[in-house]
């Protein structure tokens, strides 16, 4: 069962996932493309709370911030075209899970929630941690003013590109109603 969210109220929530898919370094690990990484920032930064408990699991002080993008498992049953069902994404990269690590990032295994809604895709989702500590977040990034939001964005930009450097090139998913024949010549 899954636990209210604070305050009581639905809404967007992260928990450890202790099943699923086990991570090795040879896990391919997808990450869908956003063309506006100024709304990545800016998601990843809103999202920071939801992530005290998991700071705290994973050893990290529950009072640092953490930016987190959702990543998945490719798997035989968890293709990324599959993965991508009902999202609406269009591209994507990919990067062996031994090479972000290597690389100094960190993978948690989570479960999302909307609403208290599971995603169906947790069982092979992946929290990639593009950075944590304290007072990472600049204050700034919800500012009334649109210049200095832009100027608090500009100070983590330069963390989430780093990421995207680690991740391979950009790939395609195949355009929405194509269909792919399996072996028998069926559509699947």
């Amino acid at each position: 069962m899954v636990p209210d969210p604070p305050g009581g109220a639905p809404g967007n929530s992260v928990y450890w996932r202790s099943g699923g898919h086990q991570l090795s370094d040879s896990t391919t690990i997808l990450r869908f493309e956003i063309a506006d990484l100024n709304r990545v920032v800016t998601r990843s930064a809103a999202d920071s709370d939801l992530y005290t408990d998991i700071l705290q699991r994973t050893g990290h002080p529950a009072s640092w911030d953490v930016l987190v993008v959702s990543c998945f498992a490719v798997t035989d049953v968890w293709t990324p075209t599959r993965l991508a069902e009902q999202t609406g994404f269009r591209h994507y990269r990919t990067a062996r899970a031994g090479r972000l690590i290597t690389a100094g990032y960190e993978l948690w295994p989570t479960e999302t929630f909307v609403a208290a809604i599971p995603d169906p895709r947790n069982e092979v989702h992946y929290d990639l941690v593009v950075a944590a500590g304290p007072a990472l977040i600049p204050a700034d990034l919800t500012a009334p003013t649109p210049a200095a939001r832009r100027a608090a964005r500009e100070l983590l930009r330069p963390t989430f590109e780093g990421l995207l450097r680690t991740l391979g090139p950009l790939e395609d998913l195949p355009p929405p109603g194509e269909a792919r024949r399996t072996m028998d010549g069926e559509d699947d």
